[in-house]
């Protein structure tokens, strides 16, 4: 059984296990990852028909799927499953199209002019774990509204050598460019460099297992890349709710926490509750079985303001908030992937159905990130135009700083100008 603690009364080294969650990179895993790198980029399809059939089992002929079987697939799917591609895809829509950056143009003075330009990116590459659309619909959904041209999906295939037909369609619904029969490190590679098949991408997004995450940051130095993400987690924080039973809240909350360590290996879950009874039910109500590697916590707490200190210290992927005072609590929020406000708001709505990403930052990274979005997919270029008056203005400016660290030449390169304009 769980042990139940209460939180003001952890040490600092209970609270540092808890905040540590597993790293997302571990060094084993990255040097066999390095190897499966460089066999790509230096024998191409060649490596990546081997790796497929020593890691799937499969051995593949064309590494590509021609977009009439992906129509195919669409066409033919069931029609629950289309309505639910649809309904996912526009609820995505609706919230991300809200990120939208704008280019601009100022003057800030007479005679200077400045601006920012905003490019999307003209290729991206989406891994896809197998048979996870959700994750596709995730990545490609923002892309296409940051106004990418070229999508290349990357997912493993089925020990047939197939990519699921749910897969299939989803890439059919949203119009992406290239489908690969391709999975893990190897996926990660044909992508960053390139191969006879697969032309390299600017930038690699959506979520893989430990050596997905390996590869991408291993090749972040060529390629721009999301985030690294590590094993699923949740905190959740129960409060009284009107309306609500305790029992029904234990049951709820022992139900968000199975769903969140059905994840696998590495998952974590953390339940702080002012109620005491409740905190023992669901410590009672999980099996062994089920929190078998994997970080699980019950923590019974008095002080509210204990409990924000902790949660921006821990800086959750998922937030649950079940409180009366839940929209006061997110106030004070600083640190988290995605929030979900009150019992009615599972965090499976998220993954699948409302409109927010689930492509989220974990182990701590929501200090630093947020989750997946349109301006993951664009860049932003500044532009100057400067006139001989808007110089005389500005050149005191830039010769006094560029004199005072030392950099003479770039002075220079201003009174140059001043002089040609005094002759």
């Amino acid at each position: 059984m769980i042990d139940v603690n209460r939180l003001e009364g952890l040490s600092e080294a209970e609270k540092g296990r808890l905040l540590n969650r597993p790293s997302p990179l571990d060094q084993a895993v990255r040097r066999k990852v390095a190897a499966v790198l460089g066999e790509v980029r230096q024998r191409g399809d060649a490596a990546l028909r081997e790796l497929t059939e020593r890691f799937d089992g499969v051995r593949l002929n064309d590494l590509c799927v021609p977009q009439e079987e992906q129509r195919r697939a669409l066409q033919s799917l069931e029609p629950r499953l289309r309505v639910a591609l649809e309904t996912a895809k526009r609820q995505i829509e609706r919230f991300h199209e809200h990120q939208r950056l704008s280019s601009y143009h100022l003057q800030v003075a007479p005679g200077i002019e400045l601006g920012q330009l905003v490019k999307p990116f003209r290729r991206v590459g989406i891994y896809v774990p197998k048979r996870l659309p959700s994750s596709l619909l995730m990545a490609a959904v923002p892309a296409r509204l940051a106004g990418v041209r070229q999508l290349v999906v990357c997912t493993p295939p089925d020990p047939d050598g197939r990519i699921p037909k749910i897969v299939q369609a989803a890439t059919a619904l949203l119009e992406v460019n290239e489908l690969y029969a391709v999975g893990g490190a190897q996926a990660i590679a044909a992508l960053a460099y390139g191969t006879e098949s697969i032309a390299p991408v600017h930038k690699i997004v959506g979520p893989g297992n430990a050596y997905v995450t390996a590869a991408k940051a291993l090749v972040r130095d060529e390629v721009g890349i999301d985030l690294l993400a590590g094993p699923s987690e949740i905190l959740l924080i129960v409060d009284r709710v009107a309306g609500l039973s305790e029992a029904t809240l234990a049951r709820w909350a022992l139900a968000e926490i199975r769903a969140q360590l059905e994840h696998g290996p590495g998952s974590s879950a953390l339940l702080l509750t002012s109620i005491p009874k409740l905190a023992h039910e669901v410590a009672q109500g999980l099996d062994p079985n089920e929190v078998r590697d994997r970080q699980v916590a019950v923590l019974h707490y008095q002080e509210r303001s204990a409990v924000i200190d902790f949660v921006n210290a821990y800086a959750p992927e998922h937030l649950c908030l079940w409180s009366d005072g839940a929209k006061r609590w997110l106030e004070r929020i600083e640190n988290a992937g995605s929030v979900f406000l009150g019992p009615w708001s599972p965090v499976a709505l998220g993954d699948y159905a409302s409109g927010t990403n689930h492509i989220l930052p974990t182990s701590r990274q929501a200090r630093f990130g947020g989750a997946l979005g349109v301006r993951d997919f664009v860049k932003t270029i500044s532009y100057q135009r400067v006139s001989p008056q808007g110089l005389q203005t500005l050149a005191p400016t830039a010769i006094a700083l560029a004199e005072v660290e030392g950099m003479r030449a770039h002075a220079a390169s201003v009174r140059i100008r001043l002089q040609e304009e005094g002759k």
